[in-house]
């Protein structure tokens, strides 16, 4: 039995250990990743606009909903915060075995089979990095107004009733009481001028005229107040990774779409990776055939194009201003999804030279085998 046939056995052993490693990454990694979504979706339904501005509570008692609002939103951040940074440990450990995964097999391999070494080790780093950059989000968006102001102000002359009392006063003098019976109507201060209106009857016919007077001479001036809602109102939010874009669009009744996504982006890389690892252990003659085959499945990999549509969706929302703040941010996801299409890039030359170097090893093996019987005549 030659041993030197299986020479991948042992490579394959690792890579095999290390999938289960980085799988089990992967899956703590999603479920603090989940974990930390739902926080952060709980944070713009506390201070969601809807909640705030139609919400009578906020608008009168406003220190008192912020307050109670303001602790809720604290706890999720805090809760959001503990959740993301825990699925970026995780993701730091899928690193880490990575690194001292593919250090390992370079190494196994460095004396006669190193490009089959470094070929082996990146196509089993590369399905850990896809793994984890489509299971994990990848971009997080909001649409937001920080102490969002309405300026609440009115001027009197645009009250209804309010230009149809002075005339009333100017032209009936001491009937005040029919007056009065609209100052009750204006909003904010109609009761306060009600209250001051109340005087005795004898000094009503006098005074109907002055107030007439002031009336107008106030009608231009505004009334009200600065109503802030503190803190952030959120108008939008989303945080979406790979495979969260595709089952939205899938349950939208977007399938092409969500297919052509699932497809291009995952399944197909999946398969270049698969078909990397396949390729090293098939005799020569039929990896040339494999490659052509995994050169024309590559053309039709759109993950690189994923990777640049994703940051510039990420600078165009981060730079829109429809007139509240726009705010995006890059989750870890999306760096382990660019991770893979580098490695995807290396594998593709490390391949040619994976199978240079295996007809240099067949070469020699003939050389070999073709001297032997010469030695054993010599010998004999």
């Amino acid at each position: 039995m030659d041993l030197k046939k299986w020479y991948s056995i042992p490579g394959l052993v690792l890579a095999g250990a290390f999938l289960i490693f980085a799988f089990l990454m992967v899956n703590k990694s999603v479920e603090a990743s989940h974990e930390f979504k739902v926080e952060k979706n709980k944070i713009a339904e506390i201070l969601n606009f809807k909640d705030r501005l139609l919400s009578f509570r906020d608008w009168v008692f406003s220190e008192t909903a912020w307050e109670e609002k303001r602790v809720k939103y604290e706890a999720a951040l805090e809760q959001a915060d503990i959740h993301y940074n825990e699925a970026l440990g995780y993701g730091h450990y899928l690193l880490f075995g990575c690194i001292i995964f593919f250090i390992t097999v370079v190494a196994f391999y460095a004396r006669k089979r190193i490009y089959f070494g470094i070929t082996l080790g990146l196509a089993t780093v590369g399905i850990a990095l896809l793994a984890q950059g489509v299971m994990n989000p990848i971009l997080e968006m909001s649409a937001f107004e920080e102490d969002m102001t309405f300026k609440v102000y009115v001027k009197p002359k645009d009250i209804p009733y309010y230009m149809e009392a002075i005339e009333q006063l100017e032209e009936k003098g001491g009937m005040l009481g029919e007056a009065v019976e609209h100052f009750e109507m204006i909003p904010f201060i109609g009761q306060d001028i009600t209250d001051a209106l109340k005087i005795p009857s004898q000094a009503v016919q006098g005074f109907a005229m002055d107030v007439a007077d002031l009336m107008r001479e106030h009608a231009d001036e505004e009334y009200g107040k600065d109503q802030v809602f503190k803190g952030k109102t959120y108008f939008y939010y989303q945080n979406k990774g790979i495979m969260d874009v595709i089952t939205l669009l899938w349950e939208n009744n977007n399938k092409p779409v969500a297919a052509a996504i699932g497809t291009f982006s995952v399944i197909i890389p999946l398969i270049k990776l698969l078909f990397s690892i396949i390729i090293l252990l098939f005799p020569i003659t039929r990896a040339k055939t494999l490659r052509k085959i995994l050169t024309y499945i590559s053309k039709w990999s759109m993950a690189d194009v994923f990777v640049v549509g994703a940051f510039l969706a990420y600078l165009s929302f981060a730079n829109m201003s429809p007139g509240v703040q726009m705010d995006a941010n890059v989750l870890f996801g999306l760096y382990y999804f660019g991770g893979y299409v580098l490695v995807s890039i290396f594998i593709g030359i490390m391949l040619d030279l994976m199978i240079k170097e295996k007809i240099k090893h067949i070469e020699e093996r003939k050389a070999k085998e073709s001297d032997l019987p010469e030695n054993s005549t010599s010998l004999g």
